[in-house]
C-alpha cells in the first residue's frame, strides 16, 4: 500500500468552524464582489462571466480527456486466492420492508463464507427494523444496535459498527443496494494488483432508470460520473469523492484516519480527501452495484441538500490544509478539489440563474434596450461546456449498457437547472442545521430479484 504521509496530521472534522484562513478568503471573495457590483454592475458581471467560462472551458477540456482515457478495470482473483477476512456495513433505519429482500441479495455475494461478516446496523430507536433484522437473521448476518445519540447519522453508525469488525478490507452498502456478486472477490484482486490503493469505488448503477424523467437523469449524471470521470481521475492516481456505497476500503488505512466523520453528511467524499490528506491513493474498479434512483422531486430534493450541504462542509474542512501532503499528491489533491467539490457547488449556484437571465434578456432588450456586450468567444466556452456535459452523460450510458438513455442526454441541462434551489437549501441549513442527515426512503422501485448485473463492459485481467 502507499506510503502513508510521515508528518502528524491533525485532521479537522466538520464539527469545528472552518479555519480562520478559510472564512477569510470567502468574506474576501464577498467583499469583493460586493464592492464590484456597487462601483460597475455591468463590468463585475462580464468580468465574472468571463472567470466562469474559462473555469468552464478548462472543464470541458479534462471532460474530453476522460472520455478518451477513462478505461475499465476488473481485475479477475485467481481459484487459489487466499482471500482476507471481509466486514460488509449495512447501515439501515427505518427500512422494516427492505430487511428480507437485502438479506437475499447480500447473501449471494460469491465469497468464501468463513471469511465473510455481514453487520446490518439499526438505530436503537428503530424497533420495526431491528424486529425484521432479528427475524431473519442467519449466518453470515450479524445485527448492530447503535446506542441513541448524537448526532444520528450513518457515518457514527459506522463507526460504532466498526469496533466490532474483524475484517482486513471493509466495503458498505445500503439497503437497496444489489451488489455484482462477484464484487468483493473483484475488489481484492485490485488491491492485490494495486498495493498503493488504499481504497477502491465500484459504479453505481440504476435498475428503476426507465421510471420516469428524473430517474433517467437521475442515471445519466451516475452513468457520466462513474463511467467516464472517476475511472479517469483514477487512472490519474487523483482523489476523487467516493459514493456512499460500494466502497471497499483496507482496514488499517481507515484506522490512520480515525473512521468517518460522524458529523459530516457527506463522510464518502470527506473520506476520499482525508485519505489523500496522508499519503494514500483511491482507485476504480469496474464491478457494478445497483441502486434505487430517487423517483420523485421532493425526496430527490432532499436528497441533493444533504450532498451539497456535504460538499460545503468538505471543501471548507479540507481548504483548512489544502496542500498535505507537500507533494504532487498534495498538488492533486487540491486541484481535484476545486474540479469536483467546488466546481459542482459553483455550478449549482449560477447555472439556473444564468438560464432565467437569458431567458429574460431578450424582453429586456426588446422593451428598454437593455444590452450587454457579451463575447462571442465566451458564448462559446459557455455552449462548449454544455454540450461536452451532454456527452459524457451519453457515453457514460454506453458503459454502463443504458443506450436507450442517449436521447434522454440531450434534455440534461434542464435537470441541472433544478439544482439550484437544494444549493440555496444546503447553505441555510450549513448555518441553522449543519449535521441534519435527510433520510432518502428505499423500496419504492424494487428491483427485478432475477435480473443480473451486467459485467460485459469490463474485460477482466
Amino acid at each position: 500500500m502507499g506510503k502513508r504521509n510521515a508528518a502528524p496530521l491533525n485532521l479537522r472534522r466538520a464539527d469545528r468552524h472552518a479555519s480562520i484562513w478559510v472564512r477569510g478568503f470567502l468574506l474576501i471573495t464577498l467583499l469583493a464582489m460586493i464592492a464590484g457590483f456597487y462601483l460597475s454592475p455591468l463590468g463585475a458581471f462580464l468580468n465574472l462571466f468571463a472567470i466562469i467560462a474559462w473555469l468552464s472551458v478548462g472543464v470541458a477540456a479534462l471532460r474530453l480527456f476522460a472520455v478518451r482515457h477513462s478505461k475499465p478495470y476488473r481485475p479477475k482473483a485467481s481459484p487459489d486466492t487466499n482471500f482476507p477476512f471481509y466486514s460488509v456495513l449495512v447501515p439501515i433505519l427505518n427500512e422494516d420492508n427492505m430487511v428480507g429482500p437485502l438479506m437475499n441479495r447480500l447473501e449471494r455475494l460469491e465469497y468464501p463464507k468463513g471469511k465473510l461478516e455481514i453487520f446490518l446496523i439499526c438505530e436503537e430507536g428503530d424497533s420495526k427494523t431491528i424486529r425484521a433484522v432479528r427475524l431473519n437473521l442467519r449466518p453470515p448476518f450479524h445485527l448492530i444496535i447503535t446506542p441513541k445519540g448524537t448526532p444520528q447519522t450513518k457515518p457514527r453508525a459506522l463507526n460504532y459498527a466498526l469496533q466490532y469488525a474483524k475484517g482486513e478490507l471493509i466495503t458498505i452498502y445500503d439497503a437497496e443496494d444489489k451488489p455484482h456478486p462477484e464484487q468483493l472477490k473483484s475488489a481484492w484482486a485490485a488491491f492485490l494488483k494495486r498495493p498503493d490503493w488504499a481504497a477502491l469505488q465500484a459504479p453505481l448503477d440504476y435498475y428503476n432508470s426507465q421510471t420516469n424523467w428524473l430517474t433517467r437523469q437521475f442515471t445519466l449524471e451516475y452513468a457520466a460520473l462513474f463511467h467516464v470521470w472517476v475511472p479517469f481521475l483514477a487512472t490519474l492516481g487523483a482523489p476523487f469523492p467516493l459514493g456512499g456505497t460500494s466502497n471497499h476500503i483496507r482496514r488499517n488505512a481507515l484506522e490512520v484516519c480515525k473512521g468517518w466523520d460522524a458529523h459530516n453528511v457527506t463522510e464518502d467524499a470527506d473520506l476520499s480527501f482525508r485519505l489523500a490528506a496522508l499519503g494514500y491513493k483511491i482507485g476504480f474498479l469496474d464491478c457494478p452495484t445497483e441502486e434505487e434512483a430517487v423517483a420523485n422531486l421532493k425526496d430527490w430534493h432532499k436528497q441533493r441538500a444533504r450532498w451539497m450541504k456535504g460538499y460545503m462542509q468538505t471543501w471548507m474542512v479540507h481548504m483548512h490544509r489544502p496542500l498535505r501532503p507537500f507533494s504532487w499528491i498534495g498538488v492533486m489533491r487540491f486541484l481535484t478539489l476545486q474540479f469536483t467539490l467546488g466546481y459542482t457547488l459553483l455550478c449549482a449556484s449560477v447555472f439556473t440563474p444564468a438560464v432565467v437571465f437569458a431567458l429574460i434578456y431578450p424582453i429586456l432588450h426588446y422593451i428598454w434596450g437593455f444590452t450587454l456586450p457579451f463575447s462571442l468567444p465566451y458564448l462559446l466556452a459557455l455552449g462548449l461546456s454544455l454540450g461536452v456535459g451532454i456527452l459524457i452523460g451519453m457515453v457514460g450510458a454506453i458503459r454502463a449498457g443504458k443506450p436507450d438513455l442517449i436521447l434522454s442526454a440531450l434534455f440534461m441541462p434542464l435537470y441541472w437547472i433544478l439544482l439550484f434551489w437544494p444549493t440555496v437549501r444546503a447553505l441555510i441549513e450549513l448555518w441553522a442545521s449543519p449535521f441534519h442527515w435527510h433520510k432518502t426512503p428505499h423500496g419504492v422501485s424494487p428491483p427485478r430479484e432475477n435480473n443480473t448485473n451486467d459485467l460485459s463492459s469490463a474485460p477482466a485481467e
